[in-house]
This record gives structure tokens, C-alpha cells and sequence, in this order.
């Protein structure tokens, strides 16, 4: 029997498709209240781990608050992931697209709490707090593209198990998926002492940051991936634009990535012409989280029509 018609007969079920999709959204929540914590410098209001000054309810105050919240949507999450996990072992386990990301994604997410624990407990340098970082991104984007293929194969139980990028749309969306991973991962390496390069984002080019920040050869590529991965975003979004006729099923997905795009640089020039007030940041890291969540489902949309 070929894998091809193997694959066809494990249909994925509601059930299925909507806990991995579940695991998705608190994944990318989990990314959002982490970069929240970061521009509330809130990261280490509660002492201790895992409780919250020895309490199992935190102190009826903002910041404690913000920090037991983003414990509770890790717990939440790994949860969700390991029932994802689980049912893709069980029902699922020739699929290598539904199997083998929730597995990956729960390991990177208990990296990600024990990295939380040493943070509030002694803090982490700004090279493991990099991996951190690094490792909650992909987690993200492995649950993103588990649930993008269930959804696939719900609707097309015959699809292929593979996720191509042999077009040249598709290989345009890989490279920025990794050009904006590296940029959202980076800002945790050339920040400065209280500079919110080091929270989820793009380079915000304020005088003010740079004199905050490293101004060393990181912090020089990293601008200028930036500035490479912006005119990308626009040629990918002119490309999928002119194939809407091609490709119609990943013109939703692109027009939220291109809502995502375009509030995050609105609010980078709120907060470069009203400064960098609290609501703007939250609102500004946490659209980051979904920018990177939609570029994620829409690269493995597009590999998947591609494969």
C-alpha cells in the first residue's frame, strides 16, 4: 500500500481538528501575554515559582496578575498539546504533519516553562532568554501548522501529507517566515537595560532605543533584516494579491497578515509621535503575536497547495 493511500484512510475528525486548533490560538496567546509582561516589566512580579508569594491566588494587583496569567495559559497550553499529541498518536499516526508537530511543540513548551521558572527565580541571560524566546516561536508555529493540516484534510481527506515550497510564492513565504523569526528573536540580544527591543516586535527606529541599545554588529543586521523583510512582506502580499484567482483559499488568511501588518506599523508611529505609553506597547507586541501567527498559516497554506 503507498503512503498516499494510507494517508487517505485516516480521516481527521471535528474533535481532532478543533483541539489542535485550540492548542494554536493558546499557543499564540501565550506569545502575546509574554510580550505583554515584557512592556509591563512585569516579568518578575511574583518571587516565586510556581506559586505567586506563596500563594496559589496572586495578589490582587496588575502585575502579579499579568505574570499568574501567562503561567495559567502555559499550563493551559501544555495541556492542549499533550491531548493533541496523544489523539495524533492514536488516530492520526501515519500523518507525519499531524503527529510530529504537537510532539516537538510540548517538548519546546517545558524548555519554555523551565526557562520561566529561572527567570523569576535568578533571571536568564540575554542568550538562553534568546532561546526562550526562540523556542515559544516555534512551539507556536508547530501547533499553527498541525492544525492548518487538519483543517486541510478534514475537507480533502486524500490530500498528500507533505507541505512543499517548490513555487515561487511559497518560497517567498519561507524566507519570511525565517527573516521575521530571526528578527522578533534577535531584539532579546542587542536590547539595552530597560529598552523594549528586548519585547516581541520589529525594530521601532527611535533615536532614543538605539541609544539604549547595543550598537554593535547584532543590533546593525538585525536593522537591516528588518528593513529587508518589510519590502518582502509588500511584494508577497502583491503576489498573493494577483494569484486571488489561482488561489483563493489563502486570501483570508492573507488579508488578516496584512491587517496584522499594517496596525503594527500604525502603532509604531503612535508611539514614536506620543512616546511609549503603556497601551501602545501591549497593543503593538501583542499584534506582533498575531502577525507572526498568521504568517505561519499562511506559509503552510501556501506549501500545502504547492505540495
Amino acid at each position: 500500500m503507498t503512503q498516499n493511500s494510507s494517508n487517505a484512510e485516516v480521516p481527521i475528525i471535528a474533535w481532532h481538528r478543533k483541539l489542535l486548533a485550540a492548542a494554536a490560538i493558546f499557543t499564540i496567546l501565550l506569545i502575546a501575554m509574554g510580550g505583554v509582561l515584557c512592556v509591563t516589566q512585569s516579568i518578575r512580579s511574583c518571587p516565586d515559582w510556581p506559586g505567586c508569594f506563596g500563594r496559589i491566588i496572586p495578589p490582587l494587583e496588575v502585575s502579579p496578575i499579568l505574570e499568574y496569567t501567562h503561567r495559567v495559559l502555559a499550563g493551559i497550553s501544555a495541556l492542549l498539546i499533550l491531548g493533541a499529541a496523544i489523539a495524533g498518536l492514536v488516530r492520526a499516526r501515519s500523518l507525519r504533519w499531524i503527529v510530529f508537530p504537537p510532539l516537538a511543540a510540548g517538548v519546546l513548551l517545558v524548555e519554555v516553562s523551565y526557562f520561566g521558572a529561572i527567570v523569576v527565580l535568578h533571571g536568564l541571560p540575554a542568550g538562553w532568554a534568546a532561546v526562550d524566546v526562540g523556542s515559544a516561536l516555534l512551539a507556536t508555529a508547530l501547533m499553527i501548522t498541525a492544525a492548518m493540516v487538519a483543517h486541510a484534510r478534514e475537507s480533502h481527506p486524500t490530500l498528500p501529507d507533505r507541505i512543499s515550497f517548490h513555487t515561487p510564492l511559497a518560497r517567498l513565504v519561507l524566507a519570511l517566515v525565517i527573516i521575521v523569526y530571526g528578527v522578533f528573536v534577535s531584539g532579546v540580544l542587542v536590547a539595552g537595560k530597560n529598552s523594549i527591543t528586548a519585547c516581541l516586535g520589529w525594530p521601532v527606529y527611535s533615536s532614543k532605543l538605539f541609544q539604549l541599545d547595543s550598537l554593535g554588529t547584532a543590533n546593525i543586521i538585525r536593522l537591516i533584516a528588518s528593513v529587508i523583510g518589510i519590502p518582502l512582506i509588500i511584494t508577497m502580499f502583491v503576489q498573493v494579491w494577483s494569484s486571488r484567482q489561482e488561489r483563493p483559499a489563502i486570501q483570508p488568511i492573507a488579508r488578516w497578515v496584512l491587517a496584522a501588518f499594517l496596525l503594527e506599523f500604525l502603532l509604531q508611529g503612535l508611539l514614536l509621535i506620543f512616546g511609549f505609553k503603556v497601551a501602545l506597547l501591549v497593543a503593538y507586541t501583542v499584534t506582533a503575536a498575531i502577525f507572526w501567527g498568521g504568517l505561519v498559516a499562511l506559509t503552510v497554506s501556501v506549501g500545502l497547495e504547492s505540495g
